[in-house]
């Protein structure tokens, strides 16, 4: 337990906000930063890249602990560990066979986990799989606050009815995208989905999404929109709320981002654009959370398409403006201006 006059008690409850963005740049970026050293060894880069995901969920739940004075790193070894242990190895193997033999799409050598791998490498990565059952054990934490936030985490008859029309979201708009180029003859690459069978790509894109959902994206949600969005739903409206996520959403993916982009002769306008397209991303995950009554296991479905499904479906470059004018039809219906619309989890809420 920790006294009130603690001073990490007193800036989470005086200050969680930054206290939240702190520890994850912190986490994130303590794991990140060393990417970018040559030669690593085999199987690293891909241990060290799954461990800074998961920088939000890990600065949630040491602040939660920190507001309620429950500041216990020990997880519930129960179902909820379990399930998200066993979800991370799953994952983990099938990230290396997630390109079902689509060779063009295979994922760089450097982020691969070949089986030469040193033995610390596999250390790492038993902190991974350790790390995702850290996290899924708090639906099953003795504090009600915590196990109110992370109630979203499993999901219930309403969150899967709802995960078919968020399935098919963002291929609608893509679909809808090189329609409409097709039909005013405007010319766009074809789609990766068209350049393969459908006995391939349909199960690339199923393993693509778990493996995204709970290693490299998905479980981001748990921090960003699980616990970093509600409380700033206390003060502020989800419009604001949104906003302040996106300001400091993208840039905490910057030392991934210049990994990604080495070399680019464009990164600065690749920047500023991914600056931009994060927008509407966090505006429909807030939407999500919201509407759902605070589904975390929605906003890490959405995340996972995202990352999978415009790759696979995306076409026609009027995808982004399209997209936009969405967001901003669901921003005029929905009023996320006002501060009655956003979802705050409660110990008695349901």
């Amino acid at each position: 337990m920790l006294s009130n006059t603690n001073p990490l008690r007193k800036l989470a409850q005086n200050h969680p906000v930054l206290l939240f963005i702190i520890m994850t740049y912190i986490w994130s970026w303590s794991f990140w930063v060393p990417i970018h050293i040559e030669n690593l060894p085999p199987g690293m880069k891909m241990a060290l890249t799954f461990m800074g995901v998961f920088g939000p969920a890990m600065a949630g739940s040491i602040l939660l602990r920190l507001r309620e004075n429950a500041l216990s790193l020990k997880p519930v070894f129960g179902t909820g560990f379990a399930v998200g242990a066993l979800f991370a190895v799953a994952a983990i193997a099938m990230f290396q066979v997630n390109l079902l033999g689509v060779t063009e799409m295979a994922p760089k050598d450097d982020i691969t986990f070949p089986a030469h791998s040193p033995w610390y490498v596999y250390g790492l990565m038993g902190l991974v799989v350790f790390t995702s059952g850290f996290v899924f054990s708090n639906v099953q934490n003795s504090a009600p606050t915590i196990r109110a936030f992370y109630r979203g985490l499993v999901p219930n008859r309403r969150t899967l009815l709802l995960a078919v029309p968020l399935l098919l979201f963002l291929p609608t708009i893509l679909f809808g995208a090189n329609l409409i180029a097709t039909l005013t003859g405007l010319p766009y690459e074809q789609p990766e989905h068209l350049q393969l069978p459908t006995s391939t790509w349909l199960p690339l894109m199923a393993v693509k999404l778990f493996t995204v959902a709970m290693l490299t994206g998905g479980n981001e949600e748990h921090g960003w929109r699980g616990v970093l969005l509600p409380i700033l739903q206390q003060r502020f409206s989800p419009l604001t709320a949104t906003l302040i996520i996106a300001l400091v959403w993208e840039p905490w993916h910057l030392p991934i981002t210049l990994d990604f982009l080495n070399g680019n002769p464009n990164l600065i306008p690749l920047l500023i654009g991914r600056m931009i397209f994060i927008l509407p991303i966090a505006f429909l995950m807030t939407f999500v959370y919201n509407a759902s009554g605070g589904s975390i296991f929605l906003c890490v479905l959405l995340h996972a398409c995202f990352n999978t499904q415009v790759r696979m479906f995306a076409g026609s470059e009027l995808f982004v403006p399209l997209l936009m004018l969405t967001v901003i039809a669901l921003i005029i219906f929905l009023k996320p201006w006002r501060r009655d619309r956003g979802y705050i989890p409660s110990p008695t809420s349901t």
